[in-house]
């Protein structure tokens, strides 16, 4: 049974019992300042936020993403809107004909080579085919999910993170975005395999298939067969959900808590564009209580495996 909760300016009905919320009864653009804590609260409730009809202009997208942090983040290599004046919009688009990679069809964590990724993104579709939907899984379900033994396991790992792994990994980019420029700019970063959430502190996977290098420390074998096992989850059904894309759409999304996969690859001739602005801010890292959780997971194990953990 979906049960709507009732906020100050805005309710929110559930699209799943594990993630995502609509927003009800509410201009975005016309949030007061309690409104705004409430919307800040309800997405790490419910990890993914969708309103329809809502239109924002770039400067109403960065206003609902200064409640989530007070930076906002300017891409360092995809495209943006920065000739209009907007450097913090990202553009993603896919033309007719475009052969080009968008990376966004793979399950991943937004700028997680940084030492401070993205906290929030606000997306909105300007124009989106039929069937080019995004998904968006709960990582913070997906480690629930695992058995006691992989918990602990992942528990201990931590991840490389690097930007021009990313792009010679999944073949990104485009004349203008030369792999020399990525290298130019060492984006790279190691953070822990599970983090505790920073606002709810529960304990989620943080691994992707976007930005990770390798396990830190690992071989290249072992660690291959460990990324792919982790990444396996956010492709579990009872773990996700997706959105039909409609003009004026927005989605509003926890980039630590969720993982989301934008379904671009067979749009045929048709054009997919949607504008992203993101918030990050110097106080939030991705960062784990690790000698707390192994002691919690230790106390779930079974008594005989106790020893070993």
């Amino acid at each position: 049974m979906l049960i709507t909760k009732q906020y100050s300016q805005f309710s929110i009905v559930p699209r799943s019992p594990v993630i995502g919320g609509t927003i009800e009864g509410c201009d975005l653009s016309e949030l007061n300042e309690q409104g705004k804590v409430e919307l800040r609260e309800a997405l790490w409730e419910y990890g993914v936020l969708f309103a329809s009809n809502q239109h924002l202009s770039f400067d109403q997208m960065k206003e609902i993403a200064y409640i989530y942090g007070e930076h906002l983040e300017k891409h360092t290599f995809a495209p943006t809107m920065a000739e209009e004046g907007h450097p913090e919009v990202v553009l993603i688009q896919r033309l007719s004909g475009d052969q080009s990679k968008t990376t966004t069809d793979i399950w991943h964590h937004d700028v997680a080579a940084r030492k401070h990724p993205n906290v929030m993104s606000i997306l909105q579709a300007d124009e989106v085919p039929f069937g080019a939907d995004t998904m968006w899984a709960s990582m913070t379900a997906a480690y629930e999910r695992m058995p006691p033994a992989l918990k602990l396991l992942y528990a201990n790992l931590d991840i490389d993170h690097d930007s021009l792994y990313f792009a010679l990994r999944h073949d990104f980019g485009s004349s203008d975005i030369t792999v020399e420029k990525i290298a130019s700019l060492a984006e790279a970063a190691t953070h822990p395999a599970v983090i505790n959430h920073h606002a709810t502190g529960k304990p989620c996977l943080f691994v992707g298939n976007g930005y990770v290098k390798r396990v830190h420390g690992y071989e290249t074998d072992v660690s291959e067969h460990l990324i792919k096992l982790a990444n396996e989850y956010p492709k579990i059904p009872e773990l996700q959900v997706r959105h039909e894309w409609q003009k004026g759409d927005v989605a509003i999304w926890d980039n630590y808590g969720t993982a989301h996969y934008g379904v671009t690859a067979d749009v045929g001739d048709k054009v997919r564009r949607l504008h992203r602005v993101a918030a990050w801010s110097e106080s939030i890292v991705p960062s784990v209580e690790r000698e707390v959780l192994v002691s919690e997971l230790a106390d779930t194990m079974p008594i005989e495996h106790r020893g070993a953990a």
